[in-house]
């Protein structure tokens, strides 16, 4: 069953589930539960049955508001009209065909997802990417991604075939498919930022397990001082053969201008996530993650991704909502005690040791963030993120002023001493994760995925 939180505001006739017997339509607007907005005044029951029809079809410029709950059982049919407006407010529920198609299977996938500023890895500034690549190794045969979005990586030569000059495939072939050979591979990156003279040099890469995603284009999103792609996947259903019904994955890689004045990052992340808005009427299955470098919730551009009047293109901060462990306002650099365990800045205290490489003083600020649509929520398209899987890795809570591996005022024990000190001479930030579950589609059935507009 999958529950959707959205407002619908249909460019083509979308039906959901295919069936011919009695049939409701909406002709008003206004309110779902006024007779006379229905043809005949037939009001639909609040569980539509196989065989059944529902057609929203307002009057022009007019709306449908569905203000309680509404079930469309297997079988039954749902169509919005061509340039129709549908208000669900979470009271749609649309249950997907009982039987599995011949063939399908049943399974499970759990997805960990992780973001990561890796310091301007490739500048030579905190060692040789050979050095670099074995602390990196240590760190992600620890964590185990699926996903990984790398931040702050010196600019390289896209097209570039070697290591030495392309960054992505050094992390490729000498951290991730040394681990797991085979496996690994990266999304196509870009650097338009590059080539103007406000360019802050640094670059961001997602890589993915192969085995589970297969990666279908890369987006900007905007470019100013450094790019804000957005990656398309989907993953690699056991039953895709046999259903044809693709899942979708979108991710945002994010390294925003850092500074004590939010200006410039303010206006880069309402501008993309404006444009966002723009493109999708309702988010689809989508993760905005990376180094935002806010101070606290007040910025407005940390503000415009989890404020907005439409909530079906609002995001999450999983720590805030769905989980309801930390409450807005928040201010985790002048407060940063009350969000001990998720400092993500620094994981050095001196400015000399290991390198002089990155800001220093210890935990400090929270400047990394993975923000999540509420289709992940609401387990609203096969992936549905994990409750209270958000974690700032290697960070036990203590690390307030302090290097990552000090052993004052405890000994961290949060991860092995191996990867706490491989952290601590890979970055000055911690990476962070969260989990997502995935489950194989066995019937076809899924909600429309929002149309791409440009």
């Amino acid at each position: 069953m999958k529950k959707l939180t959205l407002v619908l505001f249909a460019l083509l006739a979308t039906t959901c589930l295919f069936a011919q017997n009695i049939t409701y339509t909406f002709t008003g607007t206004g309110a779902w539960s006024t007779v006379s907005n229905w043809s005949n005044n037939a009001i639909p029951p609040a569980v539509l049955p196989n065989g059944s029809k529902i057609i929203i079809n307002p009057t022009t410029g007019g709306q449908c508001i569905l203000s309680s709950l509404e079930t469309i059982a297997p079988g039954a049919s749902f169509t919005v009209q061509q340039n129709a407006q549908l208000i669900i407010n979470n009271n749609l529920v649309l249950e997907p065909g009982s039987n599995p198609l011949p063939g399908t299977v049943d399974k499970t996938d759990t997805i960990k997802v992780m973001a990561y500023n890796i310091l301007n890895y490739g500048d030579g500034c905190q060692g040789s990417l050979a050095t670099l690549n074995g602390y990196f190794k240590t760190i992600v045969q620890y964590v185990q991604p699926d996903l990984m979005s790398c931040e702050k990586m010196t600019e390289f030569t896209i097209s570039s075939t070697s290591a030495s000059s392309n960054y992505a495939i050094s992390i490729r072939d000498s951290v991730l498919n040394t681990l797991y050979p085979n496996q690994w591979a990266f999304c196509t990156p870009t650097n338009l930022a590059g080539s103007t003279k406000a360019a802050d040099g640094k670059m961001s890469v997602l890589f993915y397990n192969k085995t589970k995603f297969t990666f279908v284009q890369t987006e900007t999103l905007y470019d100013s001082i450094s790019d804000f792609d957005m990656y398309k996947l989907y993953y690699n259903d056991i039953n895709l053969s046999i259903t044809h019904d693709t899942t979708f994955l979108y991710v945002i890689g994010n390294h925003t201008q850092s500074g004590s004045s939010s200006k410039d990052r303010d206006f880069q992340v309402t501008t993309y996530m404006k444009k966002l808005r723009a493109k999708f009427l309702y988010f689809p299955n989508l993760i905005n993650m990376g180094d935002f470098n806010t101070n606290d919730s007040y910025e407005p551009g940390y503000d415009s991704i989890v404020s907005n009047t439409n909530p079906a293109t609002k995001m999450s901060d999983p720590t805030f909502f769905p989980d309801l462990i930390n409450k807005y306002p928040a201010d985790w650099t002048d407060s940063a005690q009350n969000y001990a365990k998720y400092l993500t800045t620094s994981t050095r205290e001196s400015s000399s040791k290991p390198n002089s490489c990155g800001t220093n003083g210890g935990a400090k600020s929270w400047y990394d963030h993975i923000f999540i649509s509420p289709w992940l929520i609401n387990d609203s398209n096969y992936v549905s993120y994990i409750p209270n899987s958000y974690l700032t890795i290697g960070n036990d809570g203590n690390r307030l002023g302090v290097d990552i591996n000090s052993t004052s005022p405890v000994v961290n024990t949060s991860a092995p001493t191996a990867v706490i000190n491989a952290e601590w001479q890979m970055s000055n930030k911690y990476p962070i994760t969260i989990k997502l579950l995935i489950k194989a589609n066995r019937t076809g059935a899924s909600p429309v995925d929002p149309a791409e507009r440009n």
